[in-house]
């Protein structure tokens, strides 16, 4: 079998022992060259170096074709968000996500997301999860769930027809501080969520409005702020596991019709919209799309992208020098899932 294994700390060493002794590929996925170092000495793994939660990393270890993802970090909410991007972008049969809150595995279970709280179980349980052969069998196996879907379909509160609305801002460093004041000055209710307590300590004396001092992808934290009454749910912090994670708790416990993310790596967009966020937001894409429109003299311009990105409408400029000058459609090899929509020619449209 070929298995995807993120994080290499205490469990991830654990479970690598457990499988390297049976024929399985292993590819190790860290932010830490020191433990993937010892990876490599351990168990003769294949390592990379980088961030599990970003699409291109995973394709990279060769999720296309896995047989399983174990995330196995420290951080829950990277560890969900590693399994559930295997699942839905690239179909691994198998994907299971460390956590510590029982809450979480009752909310994601119901999801359909495999969860395991390993720390309780140990990893001998996690390879037995797997359906293969460990060292010695727990004495208690969870059953979970095998598909995720690629919209989690969740009765969600109408919302409403008109303002003023009841708005929780996760994340209360500068985005969520002006996006506050924005919110306030508009008429709207606001409570901020903001896990600092020197950023908690600031927003409580220069916002009128509750502040919450938590992480704001918990249940516990998203109940005190008042999510069971919430309009919109809006996720802004630098970490898009984290913001992703508020989403989609906001939406599965407490029905919150609206959820809009920041989203830090603009090649998270899709994904998350494909997980339910409502609204992604990335400023690097935006950025990145002004700058294209107001630079013309460039050969290649994305002039339109639909489908979450999926979908690209570009525009290249031929000089008299590129190679397919003089040629007939017919004679071009295009790349694959590429069509010419049309031609222009001083301004007019050819074909």
């Amino acid at each position: 079998m070929k298995i995807i294994v993120v994080g290499y700390g205490r469990v991830g060493t654990q479970v690598v022992r457990l499988l390297s002794g049976q024929d399985h590929s292993i590819m190790v996925i860290d932010k830490n060259r020191s433990a993937l170092e010892k990876a490599v000495e351990d168990a003769h793994a294949k390592v990379l170096i980088g961030d599990c939660t970003d699409p291109d990393m995973m394709r990279k270890a060769g999720a296309e074709d896995a047989d399983v993802l174990l995330a196995l970090t420290r951080e829950e909410n990277t560890n969900l968000m590693a399994a559930q991007i295997a699942r839905v972008a690239f179909r691994v049969p198998k994907a299971i996500a460390m956590i510590y809150d029982p809450q979480r595995e009752q909310t994601f279970h119901a999801a359909g997301i495999d969860t395991l709280q390993i720390t309780v179980s140990g990893a001998e349980l996690l390879v037995s999860q797997m359906g293969l052969e460990a060292v010695r069998m727990a004495e208690r196996m969870k059953e979970s769930a095998t598909a995720v879907s690629p919209a989690i379909p969740v009765p969600v509160r109408p919302f409403p027809a008109s303002g003023p609305y009841y708005v929780i801002i996760m994340g209360g460093g500068k985005v969520g501080y002006y996006l506050g004041r924005t919110l306030l000055e508009e008429g709207h209710e606001i409570a901020v969520i903001e896990n600092d307590p020197e950023i908690y300590g600031m927003v409580s004396r220069q916002l009128d409005c509750p502040v919450i001092l938590g992480d704001g992808s918990t249940y516990s934290v998203l109940e005190k702020a008042g999510a069971k009454r919430c309009n919109v749910f809006v996720a802004v912090t630098n970490h898009d596991q984290d913001n992703l994670i508020g989403c989609e708790v906001a939406k599965l416990e407490f029905g919150v019709p609206k959820t809009i993310s920041r989203v830090k790596n603009p090649k998270n967009e899709a994904i998350m919209q494909q997980l339910g966020v409502d609204v992604t937001v990335s400023s690097t894409a935006i950025i990145s799309s002004l700058i294209e429109s107001e630079l013309p003299t460039h050969k290649i311009r994305m002039l339109l992208s639909l489908r979450a990105g999926q979908l690209e409408i570009m525009e290249y400029v031929l000089d008299g020098n590129s190679p397919v000058v003089g040629h007939q459609l017919k004679e071009l090899t295009m790349p694959p899932q590429c069509n010419i929509v049309t031609i222009l020619r001083d301004g007019d449209a050819v074909v």
